[in-house]
């Protein structure tokens, strides 16, 4: 198999074209095959029938491309209502919405923080808990995901 970096930069550019963002890819052990979650959005959203789509398009793209030794499971869809966020454009999109951030390395003695982005640059971003504002680099970002308040 490719470096996963790769093959997440060859299927990202192909789907860029049809107005198709990769937000994320997870790939995982599945007893001896390989489980490719690729997590894609568009303006307005993506539908099953895209998703469905977009199997078959992804699917040609690993074997024409040779990204992939051996069998896998395909898996494609929307990154739901907790999407990750891993670039610095997700940040600047969801600017006033709230968020879950884990630190690699502890703020204040916090692993984790909860607010909303306030502002987002190319190297940080700026998360209003409430009461204080943080200033986060990225690159101390172990993990970030929208984290919305679902009401019923």
């Amino acid at each position: 198999m490719k470096d996963p970096k790769t093959i997440e930069q060859t299927v990202a550019a192909a789907l860029e074209g049809q107005g198709v963002e990769l937000v994320d890819l997870v790939i995982q052990n599945q007893g001896r095959k390989k489980l490719l979650q690729f997590f894609v959005d568009k303006e307005g959203g993506v539908t099953l029938d895209d998703c469905s789509a977009l199997t078959n398009q992804i699917d040609a793209i690993l074997e024409m491309e040779n990204l992939i030794d051996g069998a896998y499971i395909l898996e494609v869809s929307s990154p739901g209502v907790k999407r990750v966020l891993k670039k610095p454009q997700h940040y600047k999109k969801f600017i006033n919405e709230r968020v879950r951030v884990v630190l690699k390395t502890p703020l204040e003695g916090r692993g984790f923080f909860t607010g909303t982005i306030a502002s987002a640059a190319d190297d940080e971003f700026v998360l209003d808990d409430g009461t204080n504002q943080y200033h986060f680099k990225y690159d101390n970002i172990k993990k970030a995901n929208l984290d919305p308040v679902l009401e019923f």
